[in-house]
């Protein structure tokens, strides 16, 4: 602990100048890290993403942490906590003028559907904790970026990696302790740009499944209605054009 002591910035965020993958670092402390604990860094070289995707970030351009996370939920609500830190940071980048939303099951878009976030949660039996990641793209300046790449400062919010993570940390505890004393799948619909869509869910088994996706089921699979109702529980969605 004393190490982690020596990165602290604020109540509960630890800071490390570079690396690999701030899940691992999570893990790695998880006995030692209370509720709501995160540690983060603006220069990521191993980070992950969902299907192990691989997410880096080039120094300065983008913030990631990880947070620890103890609330008090029934086992099957454990799954939803990506969704509710996706609703909690979207409505606090509204709250400062962007008007983001959320893209099922783990992403963050900006108004003009480019991607700022990620989020990959992961859970740890040992201690009972999930630890949800989460990166955040803050302003790519001169690096080379992905088409479908966006950074909070295209929409004129710019902050420091620090202060990102010092704010967004209070801002999801907030969100996962009022749904954890609360639980209520249907709150996090209105901030879901995916619901109200024509969708294709691109399923792990090659089937994939067309529709309308029309709400969240129980513990926030997506519902996408064809001929019939589809209960997605894992899938890459593709938002195909807007429902008319």
């Amino acid at each position: 602990m004393a190490q982690l002591q020596q990165q602290q910035i604020a109540p509960g965020v630890y800071w490390v100048e570079q690396t690999g993958s701030t899940q691992d670092l999570v893990i790695a402390a998880q006995h030692e890290l209370a509720h709501g604990d995160v540690i983060a860094t603006d220069h990521q070289t191993a980070g992950r993403g969902r299907l192990d995707r691989s997410w880096d970030t080039p120094a300065g351009t983008a913030a990631a942490m990880s947070i620890a996370l103890r609330p008090k939920l029934a086992s099957d609500l454990m799954g939803v906590l990506t969704l509710v830190v996706a609703d909690g940071l979207v409505r606090w980048f509204r709250d400062l003028g962007v008007t983001a939303g959320v893209k099922w099951p783990n992403d963050v878009q900006g108004p003009d559907g480019k991607k700022l976030c990620g989020i990959l949660a992961q859970w740890l039996p040992e201690t009972h904790t999930v630890v949800v990641g989460v990166g955040t793209n803050l302003n790519f300046g001169e690096h080379p970026r992905l088409d479908t790449a966006g950074a909070l400062a295209d929409y004129g919010l710019d902050m420091p990696a620090q202060d990102f993570v010092i704010a967004a940390r209070d801002r999801l505890v907030e969100a996962v302790d009022d749904f954890a004393a609360a639980p209520d799948i249907s709150a996090l619909e209105p901030t879901m740009t995916t619901i109200g869509q024509q969708v294709k869910a691109i399923m792990p088994g090659g089937n994939d499944i067309y529709g309308t996706a029309v709400g969240l089921g129980a513990t926030g699979s997506l519902i996408v209605r064809g001929d019939t109702d589809e209960e997605i529980f894992a899938a890459d969605i593709v938002h195909l054009r807007p429902a008319s």
